[in-house]
């Protein structure tokens, strides 16, 4: 009877898609997770630890079972079934189970604290059972894959190399394509359905009873011969020097990279362009890494393999390591200014420049990491009989590492010493291992030499790190502009920094956290965080509580808390010590921060929403741009949130930039919010705009909003006559009704925003949407009653006509017709007083 025997070029086909399927479930749960923990380096942090942990725990456990003689096929089909059925599973558990635990929680009477970490430790377990699967899928085949002891080491490094490369691959794939053409539950159901296709070629192949495959060219089961260290191995002291190496070299390798990775990202964040796609990037070159360095491995495992080798790896690794830090440390200059200096040039800067850095920071030390890990797992490994077993072994080492780095990254170096000393640190960190595994080795004259120049400078680099003052990593653009630093302040979730333009005291300020700016100096940025304020108490709203989603400076929370019936202000902030930056704007803030009414809370504001059962009359956002890392706070289940916090005759306004959003992901905003807010409003402060919907029907008594408006405080930096303000009104839900049919929902399963197309970045994209919102006007007799004088609304609307038109050939460059605008818009409207204003601020005259 013949027997099918499994070809090895089929089971590396395996290895290849379970590294693809494995990353787009960890792309899927990352994303998926950071909607129910929170957007934060903290939440993120745990989650990889808890799937590291279940990796390693899953490849020591299923290693192991090797021994007990059950057979790889029945191994491989029972692991790839398990992690299909749980990866299936996975997706109703995130999206849907944790929201409802919450709800539960928040019934019960549960404190937001309370419920966040009941919450993510059920997430733990959702993570942990698939990744404990997925664990022993590398050192099952391996074992089924390495028949002989000739040419193990080139093997191992060949069966690695294919699941990193699949892992490359399969992060790419759904950072840049799945996610947007898919939607994120089909991404997680095809990932399930490679791991379940897979058991096709071993149920057809496998052959239960005898284990065998295909032997490899190279690989011959009739004479076993040992590798280059064979003599050595029969040597007890040999082998435990050998197996010391490999999990001292394994952990300090598992424990630097991931923990770096932290590091690397927190500094990343400053320089990048924050989107989904420049840090898919990122990740996906540091797994690259690791297939090159285990792919050249197997081309030079037999001769390289020596715990030598591991200590000259991890030498060479810290060194890789400190000129990364100084690279990073002049990244803008050196890489940024050149190549993507000129705004338009923004495939360099969110593809081109994230590449190049990678390359030079991150991928020498990955490289090193992908050749010491089948190094560590041949040194571990006596002979092929064991390789599964061994494998497995080094594997829980190794993720051991992975477990403790981070923690330590993000939770001691970066809110101690800062992101840029981390970096630093993780040198230390390897010069201690290479001195202990050099310890061990043979104690030639060279290598006590060695031993000495390694613990001398690790100690002294120590003693340097602790006693330096800080190391700056600012934004780009202050870097270029030489802008004075006012103040500094690193956390784990981000760097704020508070800047003055050059010319003294008097110049500008500006404040960024990371490289997001926290607030425009323009007048026109002014004008519409404080709409975003302003606008639900003129328009009627019955207003005590409020949440505020993003402190920044406080302006939009001032604005909110100059209407004296407030009595509280929730305000959720991710980065909280940004309100220690308030009081250098206090012209536009009126100090807010020391109003007895405000409570700052650090965290996530969705999160927060999720976990909350408090109502309010009044839900605020002022995020971040959607596409620079906000998406999640401009889908409809966040509206949806929102309008389930609110208080009945509660509002909801929020901002909504006109710039880097192709026509059809603007509109599909609006879509969104009104597809929850049926009565939605759109806003318009000149080439900025705000969401305004209420948990009702939006009708407005114009004499009721021009006698709220005559009574609220004045402030000089806001122009609240009621007319000008009614014809900031551009669309209601009439007019939203029609929008193209094409136009779609924004939802948390297809975010079409966080996943945008490079166009977006398109400078005519805003001058589009602001011309759509300009000839698309709703009629504002839908919205406003009672309006007493009916040509002077009129005249007011000309005028905002004529003021847009104007911004928008502004926006093209075109500065004379702009000022033939505002002159016109004069003429149709002498009544306003900011086209005057706007003349001689623009044109001085």
């Amino acid at each position: 009877m013949n027997k099918r025997i499994l070809p090895s070029s089929l089971l590396m086909s395996l290895v290849f898609f379970a590294g693809f399927s494995f990353l787009i479930y960890e792309v899927s749960w990352f994303r998926m997770l950071a909607l129910a923990l929170g957007a934060t380096v903290k939440a993120s942090t745990i989650v990889l630890v808890a799937f590291m942990a279940g990796f390693g725990s899953g490849a020591w456990f299923w290693g192991r079972q090797t021994e007990k003689k059950i057979p790889y096929s029945r191994l491989l089909t029972g692991l790839f079934t398990a992690v299909g059925i749980t990866g299936f599973l996975s997706y109703f558990l995130i999206t849907h189970g944790l929201p409802g635990f919450y709800k539960l929680l928040a019934v019960n009477g549960f404190s937001i604290s309370s419920a966040g970490w009941l919450v993510l430790t059920t997430s733990l377990f959702i993570l942990l059972i698939p990744a404990f699967f997925m664990g022993g899928i590398l050192p099952v085949a391996s074992g089924w894959y390495i028949r002989s002891d000739k040419g193990m080491a080139g093997m191992i490094g060949r069966i690695y190399a294919w699941e990193t490369i699949g892992s490359t691959l399969g992060g790419l794939a759904a950072g840049f394509i799945l996610i947007r053409a898919l939607g994120q539950q089909n991404t997680v159901f095809l990932a399930a359905a490679i791991n379940l296709v897979s058991l096709i070629p071993l149920l057809i192949y496998g052959n239960a009873a005898t284990n065998e495959m295909e032997i490899p060219a190279q690989a011959t089961l009739e004479k076993p011969v040992r590798h280059k260290e064979g003599k050595n191995r029969e040597n007890t002291n040999q082998v435990a020097t050998n197996r010391y190496a490999a999990t001292l070299g394994t952990f300090i390798f598992g424990l630097a990279v991931i923990g770096l990775q932290v590091a690397w990202f927190r500094i990343f964040r400053i320089y990048m362009t924050n989107t989904s796609y420049t840090f898919s990037l990122i990740a996906s070159m540091v797994i690259l890494g690791l297939f090159a360095g285990s792919r050249y491995f197997a081309s030079k495992g037999d001769k390289l393999v020596s715990s030598r080798t591991m200590i000259n790896l991890i030498l060479i690794t810290a060194a890789a390591v400190f000129a990364g830090f100084v690279i990073l440390m002049k990244l803008p200059g050196l890489i940024m200014f050149p190549l993507a200096g000129d705004e338009n040039a923004y495939f360099m800067r969110i593809i081109v420049v994230p590449v190049i850095s990678a390359m030079l920071v991150i991928l020498p030390v990955t490289f090193l990491s992908g050749f010491s890990f089948p190094l560590a797992c041949a040194l571990f490994s006596q002979d092929h009989r064991g390789v599964s077993s061994s494998i497995g072994r080094i594997l829980l080492f190794n993720t051991a590492g992975t477990v403790i780095g981070p923690l330590i990254s993000a939770f001691l170096l970066i809110p101690l010493r800062g992101a840029g000393l981390s970096v630093l640190f993780f040198v230390v960190f390897l010069l201690g291992a290479a001195f202990l595994l050099l310890r061990k080795h043979e104690t030639t004259r060279k290598s006590g030499v060695i031993k000495t120049i390694t613990a001398t400078g690790a100690a002294i680099l120590f003693l340097v790190l602790i006693i330096i003052p800080e190391t700056r990593i600012l934004p780009p653009s202050f870097t270029r502009f030489e802008r004075e630093i006012i103040e500094y302040r690193e956390t784990v979730e981000g760097t704020w920094v508070v800047g003055r333009e050059p010319g003294g005291k008097g110049a500008a300020l500006s404040t960024y956290v990371n490289n997001s700016a926290v607030i425009g100096s323009s007048y026109d940025a002014i004008k519409v965080v404080k709409m975003v304020g302003h606008l639900p108490f003129y328009t009627g709203i019955k207003c005590q509580n409020v949440l505020v989603v993003g402190f920044g400076i406080g302006v939009t929370t001032s604005a909110i808390a100059s209407h004296p019936e407030v009595e509280s202000i929730d305000c959720i902030e991710l980065v909280a010590g940004l309100k220690d930056a308030a009081h250098y704007y206090s012209g536009l803030n009126n100090n807010i921060q020391n109003d007895s009414r405000l409570r700052v809370i650090s965290g996530d504001g969705r999160n927060y929403l999720q976990a909350t059962g408090k109502k309010y009359d009044l839900i605020s956002s002022d995020p971040t741009h959607p596409i620079l890392g906000s998406g999640s706070l401009y889908t409809k289940e966040y509206f949806e949130l929102c309008k389930s916090r609110l208080n009945p005759g509660g509002m909801v306004s929020q901002y909504l930039p006109l710039h880097k959003l192709l026509p059809d992901d603007f509109l599909g905003i609006i879509k969104t919010f009104q597809s929850v807010f049926p009565g939605a409003t759109v806003w318009l402060g000149h080439n900025h705009a705000v969401l305004l919907g209420a948990n009702g029907p939006m009708k407005v008594d114009f004499m009721r909003w021009s006698d709220r408006i005559a009574t609220s405080i004045k402030d000089p930096y806001f122009y609240n006559n009621p007319y000008h303000l009614a014809a900031c009104l551009v669309l209601d839900s009439t007019a939203i009704a029609r929008f193209p049919s094409n136009i779609r929902i924004n939802t948390d399963n297809r975010p079409l925003t966080e996943f945008f197309r490079l166009s977006s970045f398109k400078a005519q994209n805003m001058t589009t949407n602001l011309d759509y919102l300009n000839k698309n006007r709703a009629d504002v007799k839908r919205i406003f009653t009672n309006i007493p004088d009916q040509p002077m609304m009129e005249r007011f609307i000309r005028g905002n006509v004529l003021l847009t038109e104007g911004v928008s050939y502004d926006l093209k460059g075109n500065r004379r017709e702009f000022l033939s605008k505002l002159q016109a818009a004069v003429a149709a409207n002498p009544e306003d007083e900011e086209y005057p204003f706007l003349i001689k601020f623009n044109f001085g005259r």
